[in-house]
């Protein structure tokens, strides 16, 4: 099966996704593809996304390198689907494709963008406009990938009584 263009894909099935990622480059291990999340999206640790704060599966500074460069099978690679990068980790580096884990911490109600259900900044006095901050780290991450990005969404419950969408 080739792939032509730029591939976006969407699902609700984690390892659907992981398994798309692995198949298209199952023939390149020059390959680079990786988990990549929100810093502020609070609920994917409940949905098999490794990450939060400090967490072993959250690659940090100092561990970006690795994570970009080694090869599969290495513990801490990219291409491993196992450990997450945020949109610190990703500015300004791509990869060939990537898995967007995507929850809640931006998502769309009554037809607007709406960041309610995000994480809160340490210094949320200084911070003027969270939503704006959101919107510009989507821009981030929606950007990482050369020839592909895979779109995780995890099913979502309604909040605050409505149903949500991004």
């Amino acid at each position: 099966m080739g792939y032509d263009g730029y591939n976006l894909q969407l699902t609700h099935d984690l390892d659907k996704a992981k398994e798309y990622l692995r198949s298209r480059y199952d023939n390149n291990s020059d390959a680079r593809f990786g988990l990549i999340a929100s810093s502020k999206d609070k609920e994917l640790k409940d949905c098999e996304i490794p990450k939060g704060f400090k967490s072993p599966f959250e690659a940090a500074p100092g561990k970006y390198g690795k994570w970009y460069s080694e090869p599969m099978g290495v513990p801490g690679s990219c291409t491993n689907l196992d450990v997450v990068v945020t949109e610190f980790g990703a500015q300004g580096l791509e990869l060939d494709a990537y898995l967007l884990a995507w929850r809640t911490d931006l998502i769309r109600r009554d037809g607007e963008w709406d960041n309610a259900f995000a994480s809160g900044y340490r210094d949320a006095h200084r911070i003027k406009d969270p939503k704006a901050l959101r919107i510009n780290a989507y821009r981030v991450l929606l950007t990482r990938g050369r020839d592909g990005c895979v779109i995780y969404v995890p099913p979502i419950k309604e909040k605050c009584g409505r149903p949500i969408a991004i």
